[in-house]
């Protein structure tokens, strides 16, 4: 980890709080969780991990289905989002070329039809009336850490993890919600209606895996306060 990522880190540390806490995912207890599917069925099944006790193992075969957590969530009272996840492979699909070799088939993350992760985690807001705006927090194989970009006006990519990390290492990931909203965005925000977790590899047609821990929502000081 560099030494701008560790800063960022202890700050954001520094500024959550134990004192009031929204608990959304712990030792792999999917209740409250509702599947929403794209395509197919991404597996999610609870194991246990000798470093992280149960958690969540996510098999994607030509599949984008992701678990939803549907309560409201305040970004006033809990601007921040931790979690923990690793991947064990990422997308791919194997093509045989005009050689005979079988070998991984290149694509685009930034778009359509390359918007494979072996991990992602979304939040979103759901309007009255349109469709939602959501922000995927991923594990990219292509970008680097800290890039983002739109695939539509409503969805915005942010990488967070990835760029020659190691896989199959937990990592520890704490996020303000509300100033990555304003940086994808540019909008400031007070409240969540969902946060979502999902491995996707049907863009690809291919496969992909990824372990997913504790998740939830921490104190610490909302934009709406500044």
């Amino acid at each position: 980890m560099s030494r701008t990522k560790l800063v960022h880190v202890i700050c954001l540390m520094l500024l959550a709080t134990v004192g009031h806490a929204q608990q959304l995912l712990l030792e792999g207890n999917l209740d409250g969780w509702q599947v929403k599917s794209k395509v197919g069925q991404t597996q999610y099944q609870p194991v246990v991990d000798m470093e992280q006790g149960v958690v969540i193992r996510a098999v994607s075969q030509d599949s984008a289905s992701g678990l939803r957590y549907t309560k409201n969530i305040s970004l006033v009272k809990t601007p921040i989002l931790q979690w923990q996840w690793t991947a064990q492979q990422l997308p791919v699909v194997l093509q045989v070329g005009d050689d005979g070799i079988e070998r991984a088939a290149k694509f685009d993350e930034t778009t359509a039809g390359g918007d494979d992760f072996a991990l992602r985690v979304s939040v979103g807001r759901k309007p009255l009336f349109g469709a939602a705006k959501v922000l995927h927090y991923v594990w990219s194989a292509q970008q680097p850490i800290g890039s983002h970009w739109a695939l539509n006006s409503n969805n915005h990519v942010l990488v967070i993890s990835g760029e020659q990390q190691t896989t199959m290492k937990w990592q520890t990931l704490m996020r303000h919600v509300q100033q990555d909203w304003l940086t994808t965005f540019d909008e400031k925000i007070e409240s969540l209606d969902f946060v979502e977790f999902m491995t996707d590899s049907e863009s690809i047609h291919g496969q992909a895996i990824g372990y997913y821990g504790d998740m939830q929502m921490l104190a610490g000081r909302s934009l709406a306060s500044e």
